[in-house]
């Protein structure tokens, strides 16, 4: 190659990182960027590094969960079922992968009408629908999905695995061992729940795995202290 071509070469390259620099041709934005969450509402921004499992569970157990801040009104999501099947997913749920189940945090209160096996059957207030609690040991990824658990919080699978079995383990400790026995035909219950929805028929009954639940009976309010599921963490 000639000396003119040469210059000319590391003239042009000197040219086009100039033109790059001031004019790039892509941008890196953060993974944590704002994001809108199902519902339309801004989601909260990501922690830096990854949150211990543990510790996200009790913040979210003595955070929104106790407070009575998730959740969708059980009649607000039938309502809106009736007026329009296709819509009611992504207003109110959560899809875990492409094609997959959705899955939804509910919250209402109703009257235990019987009880069968391990499912408390509630009429609900102000509907003519049903929804059953399941009383079981709970054993899945339903009320981590349900609450919008993010995987890119945690460094590994193990830790967001570990997010799973904390909170289906408050949920026997807290909520569901305080009440099995209280949740006889004709008490009032307050409840919070998750499932998981792979089929319209699934909406009604509903059936939830209870997060929150607030027992009435005899006319006299006893509230067992429930948390409300939370993104946080434990000791």
């Amino acid at each position: 190659m000639s000396h003119k071509r040469l210059m000319t070469c590391i003239l042009l390259l000197i040219v086009g990182g100039i033109a790059c620099w001031y004019f790039p041709l892509f941008h890196l934005r953060p993974l944590n960027a704002e994001k809108k969450d199902s519902s339309g509402q801004a989601a909260m921004p990501e922690k830096l590094g990854p949150a211990d499992p543990i510790i996200f569970v009790q913040e979210f157990w003595d955070g929104p969960l106790r407070s009575g801040a998730i959740g969708t009104e059980v009649t607000q999501l039938w309502n809106s079922l009736d007026a329009d099947k296709t819509t009611v997913r992504s207003l109110f749920g959560r899809q875990a992968g492409l094609g997959g189940p959705w899955y939804f945090c509910i919250r209402g209160h109703g009257t235990v009408e019987k009880v069968e096996g391990k499912l408390a059957i509630l009429k609900v207030a102000d509907s003519s629908r049903r929804a059953s609690l399941d009383l079981g040991l709970t054993v899945d990824n339903t009320i981590r999905e349900a609450i919008g658990v993010k995987a890119s919080e945690f460094a590994n699978s193990q830790d967001l695995n570990a997010v799973s079995s904390e909170l289906n383990r408050r949920v026997e400790q807290d909520v569901l061992a305080p009440n099995r026995l209280r949740l006889q035909p004709g008490a009032i219950v307050e409840f919070t729940g998750c499932t998981k929805i792979g089929r319209d028929s699934d909406f009604d009954p509903l059936c939830l795995i209870p997060i929150r639940l607030e027992v009435r009976s005899n006319q006299v309010l006893e509230t067992k202290s429930n948390p409300v599921v939370d993104l946080g963490t434990s000791q």
